[in-house]
């Protein structure tokens, strides 16, 4: 979690706030740092991961023969009571030949943004979401600008959104750009992508290189979780060694084994390095 990263200044097309200035007390200081802890982890709130909605299927409820003919067009009907989820709330569409029906997905998701807009969802789908355009606006500066606009504009289970994000995470992997989501809300659910699609070797390789061995083995305590008929879901991860779980994750897990390993060989040679070098100063 780092604060500089989270409260950081974005251009939202809004006037930003003018900076409070006051003293406090030690306990007084204390409960502001608390308060920014609280504030941070509400903005680091992971986004859901889900898996991709069924099909638009419909249910017809009734078949009314005399309405049949009565009008060209379509009637919707909403429940429009304040605070029930979007995702609950009951919309049927009378068809013109009389039937009545539960709504499809895309209905309801129209419907939903009419009468209970969404500040910045538009009703239509942006251009930037189509494979072409997404792929031209793709780098380092845009990645969590692209999932922002992608949270905000669908469903956790939409078709487009699990397609968009997969697509940045891909491209994440690919150009070794893991660190550009570090301290934002899409960190987790692009290991959890990574973790579910067994692509985890090179962002293991990056953790370790960097000498972020714990991160590394959180991650693959994910994938113990995710996928438990693996060989590694069996061992007793707590009891090993950070260096034995990752050892044991190359040899067992891992379609890249050979960069896990030497990523991890270069760590304990620095370290080993290191601790030589220190012992010949005298130092502890």
């Amino acid at each position: 979690m780092e604060f500089q990263k989270v409260f950081r200044l974005r251009k939202l097309g809004k006037k930003p706030q003018r900076p409070i200035y006051q003293f406090m007390t030690e306990e007084e200081l204390q409960e502001a740092r608390e308060e920014a802890r609280r504030k941070a982890e509400r903005m680091l709130q992971m986004s859901p991961v889900m898996e991709e909605r069924a099909s638009a299927t419909t249910e017809t409820l009734e078949t009314d023969p005399q309405l049949a003919g009565f009008d060209t067009c379509k009637y919707v009907f909403t429940d429009i009571t304040f605070g029930v989820p979007d995702r609950s709330r009951i919309i049927v569409v009378r068809e013109p030949d009389g039937s009545l029906r539960t709504s499809s997905w895309e209905e309801k998701d129209r419907v939903n943004q009419i009468y209970f807009p969404k500040e910045g969802r538009r009703h239509y789908t942006p251009q930037m979401f189509e494979p072409e355009q997404l792929e031209s606006v793709m780098g380092p500066e845009k990645y969590e600008y692209i999932l922002d606009r992608n949270c905000l504009q669908f469903e956790p289970d939409h078709p487009t959104y699990i397609r968009t994000s997969e697509a940045v995470f891909s491209h994440i992997s690919e150009h070794k750009h893991f660190d550009r989501l570090h301290s934002t809300k899409h960190y987790g659910p692009m290991i959890f992508h990574f973790c579910w699609t067994k692509t985890l070797d090179d962002f293991l390789a990056h953790l370790v290189w960097s000498g972020r061995l714990e991160e590394a083995v959180a991650a693959i305590r994910v994938y113990t979780k995710i996928h438990t008929e693996s060989r590694l879901a069996a061992s007793d991860l707590v009891t090993m060694t950070l260096e034995d779980v990752v050892r044991d994750f190359a040899k067992y897990e891992s379609l890249k084994p050979g960069k896990v390993n030497v990523a991890l060989d270069k760590l304990l040679e620095d370290r080993a390095n290191k601790e030589t070098l220190l012992s010949g100063h005298g130092a502890k």
